[in-house]
């Protein structure tokens, strides 16, 4: 459409039309507060955020599950999958408000064999991503006695959770389901979902930038905790908090708690894809994507 055609659309006014005759008069205040209120991006960044949009849009539209080896769901079998379990299955609730592109994407990751939209993504909280690095507690165990307990909610039995030095999440459902369907569609990625399958062996993982993911401003939707060294020592501080997380379980002293503190800033970071078998076993697919901030935070 041309700026010719947009100009005659009876919303736009013609060229010397009072474009105030129809609008109370506004006080002096509120037209300083107008004035003050400029549009804070360039005509050039205004250009780039539209191009994004367009460009995650299409990715999302685009996404074929079966090609990031999940099963296969259509735009209507997701909407409906998501209405059917998302009580029992609270990850998928943040996304049934969603477009049904990304409903789309959240009941094929579901389906499949991978957690990364039950421990990174939004629905985990900022206080369940705390308890996850400080106290072990996993936010996928549904059953608040055994989350408490330190128990893993994805793997069979009541095995401990491990978790590392830093948890990480993407914060916005939408945000979230542009990653995957970005990522599956990345040279590296799809080299490693379509490597030749083998049993007991899993492709290496992939790390991206998350700017070359997410767009120049995706790090916006990135939030994560991070451990304290001890002593200087990561590899310290993760033994602490291993043992002084048990005692406490065990009602035993353990002393200071673990010190964590939040990450200032994932500007400048990258995202890991780690891959595993499929539900098939004839394939790969994305187990799990996690955040990195910059190294010097």
């Amino acid at each position: 459409m041309s700026v010719d055609e947009l100009r005659g659309d009876p919303d736009e006014p013609e060229s010397g039309d009072d474009l105030g005759r129809d609008a109370p008069a506004a006080a002096h205040g509120d037209a300083e507060a107008v004035r003050e209120c400029p549009e804070p991006r360039s005509r050039t960044e205004y250009a780039a955020d539209l191009e994004r949009q367009v460009v995650e849009r299409d990715a999302l539209l685009r996404f074929e599950p079966r090609n990031a080896g999940l099963p296969e769901v259509s735009t209507t079998d997701g909407m409906a999958y998501l209405e059917k379990h998302h009580a029992e299955r609270p990850w998928l609730a943040v996304a049934r408000d969603c477009p049904p592109e990304v409903q789309r994407v959240f009941a094929a990751l579901d389906q499949g064999g991978g957690h990364a939209h039950i421990r990174h993504e939004g629905w985990a909280t900022e206080e369940m991503n705390e308890r996850r690095l400080r106290y072990l507690e996993d936010p996928a165990q549904l059953d608040p006695a055994k989350r408490v307990a330190g128990v893993d909610g994805l793997v069979p039995g009541d095995k401990s959770h491990r978790c590392g030095s830093t948890v990480t999440r993407i914060t916005s459902p939408d945000a979230f389901a542009v990653a995957v369907a970005m990522s599956a569609r990345h040279p590296d990625v799809r080299g490693a979902l379509e490597a030749e399958f083998k049993a007991k062996q899993v492709p290496h993982p992939v790390v991206l930038p998350i700017a070359d993911v997410l767009g120049p401003d995706g790090h916006r939707f990135c939030s994560g905790w991070k451990l304290e060294p001890v002593d200087g020592d990561m590899k310290a501080a993760r033994a602490h908090r291993d043992k002084w997380a048990t005692q406490r379980r065990d009602g035993i002293p353990g002393g200071a708690q673990p010190a964590i503190r939040p990450v200032e800033t994932f500007d400048g970071g990258t995202m890991t894809f780690m891959f595993g078998p499929n539900r098939a076993r004839d394939g790969y697919e994305i187990v799990t994507m996690c955040l990195n901030p910059p190294v010097d935070h």
